[in-house]
């Protein structure tokens, strides 16, 4: 599980990352210059790892809801 717990962290820091470049990529094509503040980098670290904490306890939970759903007496026969 930890794998998993990873790679939603990389995966939402990208995504973070990628909102981020194409803000700058904005601001570059209105003003004319490429700017990227250390704080928007910070900003999108913390952001990933929240989102990825939240995806990841969402899911373990949905896993542990699904084996004691599954734990429950079978159906009998009614004959």
């Amino acid at each position: 599980m930890i794998i998993y717990f990873n790679l939603f962290m990389f995966f939402r820091i990208l995504v973070c990352f990628f909102l981020g470049a194409v803000a700058s990529l904005y601001i570059y094509i209105t003003k004319g210059y490429f700017y990227i503040p250390l704080g928007q980098i910070k900003r999108a670290i913390v952001f990933g790892c929240v989102a990825g904490s939240t995806i990841t306890l969402y899911a373990l939970v949905v896993n542990v809801i699904d084996k004691f759903s599954t734990k429950k007496s079978p159906p009998t026969n009614p004959e």
